[in-house]
């Protein structure tokens, strides 16, 4: 069934509705269809229905219902369960226990200036009592199970400077959104908010729930649409765009988690996670997110992630995921090296630019890389030749020319034919692996196994022999083809999954102790 209706922004819209929503249990062994016949709202390209499932204290099953509009809109469609909070009883149709959006008509916060407006959307239980966050309403509802409903916080407006482009006044009001709620073991009520118009980047955050008031937890992220609390004090935090909804890039999609110790770590991003819907983390710590909302019939999915199992495989016994914190760079989440950075940040072998920046796509110089070098021999304890002697002309003055004349002394670094070092020439990824593989001899007292011939456009090289050892030990990898490029610069976050792979072949042969 179609309609035209009027969205809550004033705006008439095509709506189309029907019984479409389900719940489904997924275990071991398959899948389950639980609740079928849910109402489901077509509004264009967005499908608004089941938006948040929960289960009380005796372990029922209830599933709160959106809708986007007020009691007009709904009543233009037909289907009077849209915007409700239903009770999925064992056998039987649905039981509406709250009306949200007959409750938000007579009770409107008056968060905006789109007069009622209602889409319940997260859920969860404190015992009996299910905890409503209605996104069009900016409101936490408490519904009681005998349907006695009441505001439990409203979510203000903020105001904010939006992008020129938009043409819009300064400052402009922008809505909560409240989407995610989860509650801690400690029973904290924690809501996420996904924010309005204009999706102001870094203006969304997580916020405690504590008698009415709203207390600050995390902010600076930009579209939330889910959160969840974990069983070891972990916050798993969804971002349907973490660039905001409005970047010319399109969404980009992030699950960060936020660790006890306050650090956050990007799990995926981007690519890696297509229109996700949902997170929730199981009581044994796993990770659980809906994603592939909107990519189409039979295309929906649901991932299990460990948050303890390293990204990449040949960094873990160096880069532990419950062993290395998170950092305070804002510009490696969209880098698939950003454990890797992680890690060499937390071993101390390389710095960032500032506490914030790390420049994972900036490249590396000979003279950087000969410090990142020095740093990674010296974290197995390899004793330094001290005071060696100057090894080259053309670095004088560096701050890292001590470190070139102690890996020149050594044997790890060569100048160039004409015996300079151009400590400020980018470091090839050729250079790169001759270096690790010379800096492990040193470390362990052998050489690296050779490998077999590995990529097709490094023949001839002076570093072949090196590059093929290397990616026999699983520290490159080339860039597609059997390509590897050796003659590109390397990036610094190229670097830091290299020397995290190496250090953890160290640690696997116990030349090096985790940091």
């Amino acid at each position: 069934t179609c309609a035209s209706i009027i969205g809550p922004e004033g705006a008439e819209v095509d709506a189309c509705v029907g019984a479409t929503g389900s719940v489904t249990k997924i275990t071991s062994t398959g899948h389950t269809r639980v609740a079928t016949g849910l109402p489901s709202l077509g509004l264009g390209a967005e499908v608004i229905g089941a938006s948040g499932i929960g289960f009380d204290g005796s372990g029922r099953l209830h599933v709160a219902i959106g809708l986007g509009g007020n009691v007009d809109s709904r009543a233009a469609v037909g289907l009077e369960t849209l915007g409700t909070l239903l009770r999925i009883p064992v056998s039987g149709d649905p039981i509406v226990v709250s009306d949200l959006v007959a409750y938000e008509q007579e009770n409107d916060p008056v968060v905006g200036s789109h007069g009622p407006d209602s889409n319940p959307f997260g859920l969860a239980f404190d015992g009996m009592d299910a905890l409503v966050v209605d996104a069009g309403a900016n409101a936490l509802l408490r519904v009681k199970s005998d349907g006695t409903t009441s505001t439990e916080a409203v979510f203000p407006v903020q105001f904010v400077d939006p992008p020129s482009f938009l043409g819009l006044p300064s400052p402009f009001p922008m809505e909560a959104v409240p989407t995610g709620i989860t509650i801690t073991d400690g029973g904290r009520v924690l809501v996420g908010n996904l924010t309005g118009f204009p999706f102001m980047p870094g203006h969304a955050r997580v916020v405690a729930v504590v008698a009415g008031n709203l207390i600050a937890e995390e902010a600076g992220f930009t579209n939330i649409i889910d959160i969840a609390a974990a069983p070891d004090g972990s916050l798993y935090v969804l971002e349907f765009a973490s660039n905001s909804l409005l970047s010319p890039d399109g969404p980009q999609a992030a699950l960060t988690q936020v660790r006890p110790d306050g650090t956050r770590k990007v799990l995926l991003y981007g690519d890696q996670l297509p229109v996700p819907g949902g997170v929730t983390v199981a009581d044994d710590g796993m990770v659980y997110v809906s994603a592939c909302t909107l990519c189409g019939p039979g295309q929906g999915m649901v991932w299990k992630i460990d948050p303890t199992v390293a990204g990449d495989p040949a960094t873990a016994s160096a880069c532990d995921p419950a062993a290395v914190p998170g950092t305070s760079f804002t510009d490696t989440k969209s880098s698939t090296h950003r454990e890797a950075i992680d890690c060499v940040a937390h071993w101390g072998i390389m710095n960032g630019f500032s506490a914030s920046s790390f420049g994972p796509t900036a490249q590396l110089t000979r003279e950087q890389a000969a410090s990142v070098i020095l740093r990674t021999i010296t974290a197995a304890d390899v004793a330094i030749i001290q005071g060696a002697p100057d090894a080259f002309t053309d670095d004088d003055g560096s701050p890292h020319e001590m470190d070139i004349n102690t890996l020149a002394a050594m044997g790890v670094i060569e100048g160039r034919a004409d015996g300079t070092f151009d400590p400020k020439a980018n470091v090839s990824r050729a250079e790169l692996a001759s270096l690790m593989v010379r800096a492990y001899a040193v470390v362990a007292g052998e050489a690296l196994a050779a490998g077999s011939d590995a990529f097709t456009d490094d023949n001839g090289s002076g570093h072949e022999a090196a590059i093929n050892a290397a990616a026999a030990a699983g520290w490159l990898k080339g860039v597609g083809g059997a390509k590897f490029h050796p003659e590109g610069a390397a990036t610094r976050a190229q670097v830091a999954s290299v020397v995290a792979r190496m250090l953890s072949t160290l640690v696997d042969k116990g030349l090096a102790s985790p940091a």
